[in-house]
């Protein structure tokens, strides 16, 4: 059997050649005693094949699916797997989705194109983070123990918007419930006293005449309550788009308590654990700056991270760059110094990427521990204005009868 096969030395320089072996296997073993590493290995009547069916897909993969596809490419060319071999493994058994994008990457990788060139293709699904790594790896033959970092700093993002997602839940839950309750009652509970309310005339108590007010308004103009809430959404995602409005929007996010220091954490733990895996990585820290400027969920804190970049830039350390910037606390930067002085810079980062994912947690676990009870509160208000004002018309009416 004749194979077509590519190698790749150190400089990232790609050599193509062919050779005949009696399976792919002794192909793979003859090929591991050259110089270089494996980047694709195909028999020749094969060449022009498919390896995966091709279907139309829709959506982006999630970052669980980044996850486990670099801890898998990791272990898979750690034990010496080319790069077009473990992609064919990943895809096969895979959800359509993972085996499409597998599909690409490998017909990419099969014209020549290095893996993270690949990747560009994908710019929904691989952001700069991830093919940077890539690219490093590659150039420095260290493309497992870059995938292995990636995998690493992936699932401790993972883990963070879990935790954040998991302390919004129950206060969700109870907000739609006092949602449903003052809504049933003003559509189904008040409408059908409101002949019993209006035999009391003038002599109807105040909170009674509110609720039946409000009562009508809800059953006559529903759709226009459900039309402003509609429009307040499509106008924030409206100014999101646009670099000015969006800087503003996120400027009054980080004002609003106890969401806005869970948002200022996040990030922060976000810029520590990405830093780290950029540095870890081989990427020099006015680049992985520039990486992590354009991964971080605020648009506060990617402007600030720019202004650290260009100030390193102009020959500056990290954590002078960074020293009086109102949006790092000086914790940071003071620690960022001292592993700058000891040489161990990206395992400081790596403790306060640990510190600030932790103050996530706990400020998330506050924030619901706190709007909980508040919401019990309204609801317990809710249920007893509605009750209040039902019962107060039945002793104005007894007042009058008995008068």
């Amino acid at each position: 059997m004749q194979f077509n096969y590519k190698l790749t030395d150190n400089q990232g320089k790609i050599s193509k050649g062919k050779l005949e072996a009696a399976n792919i296997q002794e192909a793979r073993n003859r090929l591991a005693l050259q110089e270089g590493t494996l980047v694709s290995l195909e028999q020749r009547d094969q060449e022009k094949k498919g390896v995966f069916k091709k279907q139309m897909i829709i959506g982006n993969m999630r970052l669980v699916d980044r996850v486990m596809m670099s801890k898998h490419l990791s272990v898979m060319i750690k034990a010496g797997m080319s790069i077009d071999a473990a992609l064919e493994v990943l895809g096969d058994g895979a959800t359509p989705l993972i085996r499409d994008r597998m599909a690409g990457l490998l017909n990419e990788v099969r014209k020549g194109n290095s893996f993270a060139n690949a990747l560009k293709k994908y710019p929904k699904d691989f952001n700069k983070l991830f093919v940077n790594m890539v690219a490093v790896g590659e150039s420095s033959g260290t493309l497992a123990s870059n995938l292995e970092i990636l995998a690493v700093q992936q699932h401790k993002t993972y883990e963070l918007r879990n935790k954040i997602k998991a302390a919004s839940i129950y206060p969700i839950i109870i907000l739609i419930a006092v949602l449903g309750l003052m809504t049933m009652v003003s559509t189904l509970v008040l409408p059908k006293l409101k002949a019993f309310f209006e035999a009391l005339g003038d002599n109807m108590p105040p909170l009674t005449r509110f609720l039946q007010a409000a009562s009508g308004f809800l059953s006559s103009y529903w759709w226009l309550i459900i039309t402003c809430v509609f429009g307040i959404i499509v106008l924030i995602q409206v100014l999101e788009r646009f670099y000015n409005t969006r800087l503003w929007l996120h400027y009054f996010y980080l004002k609003i308590p106890v969401l806005g220091k869970i948002i200022r954490q996040m990030n922060l733990a976000l810029y520590c654990r990405t830093m780290a895996s950029l540095l870890n990585s081989g990427i020099t820290i006015d680049q992985a700056l520039k990486i992590v400027s354009e991964t971080l969920t605020s648009a506060v804190y990617r402007e600030q991270l720019i202004i650290v970049y260009h100030n390193i830039l102009k020959g500056n350390a990290l954590s002078d760059a960074m020293a009086n910037r109102h949006y790092f606390p000086p914790m940071l930067f003071r620690m960022i110094k001292v592993g700058e002085n000891s040489g161990n810079l990206s395992e400081v980062l790596d403790y306060l990427a640990d510190f600030y994912e932790e103050g996530v947690d706990n400020a998330a676990k506050n924030f619901s521990s706190v709007l909980e009870p508040a919401l019990l509160l309204i609801i317990g208000l809710t249920v007893g204005v509605v009750a209040i004002g039902i019962i107060q018309p039945i002793f104005k009416l007894m007042e009058l009868s008995g008068g």
